[in-house]
């Protein structure tokens, strides 16, 4: 049986599909590096009410940088950021 370059073109696309489906992923420390002392910063953002909102000032103070601006309130997200 011969196929057509068609049929070949339909083949190999759903080869080269579930090869990259099948495929190993990138383990899960390449996506998210380990914390340490000197390359992660702990950033603070206020905000208005407790809509979360309006930001009304952040706060952070580190290795990766030093950010002081607008009034600190009750209402408060933080996050890990990695320099």
């Amino acid at each position: 049986m011969k196929l057509g370059a068609r049929s070949r073109i339909v083949i190999g696309a759903a080869v080269l599909a579930a090869g990259t489906l099948l495929g190993p992923s990138a383990p899960a420390s390449a996506t998210y590096p380990i914390c340490q002392p000197d390359t992660c910063d702990m950033l603070i953002e206020y905000y208005s009410d407790a809509t979360f909102t309006v930001r009304v000032g952040e706060y952070e103070d580190g290795p990766c940088g030093y950010v002081n601006w607008g009034e600190m309130t009750q209402y408060s997200k933080s996050f890990r950021r990695y320099c």
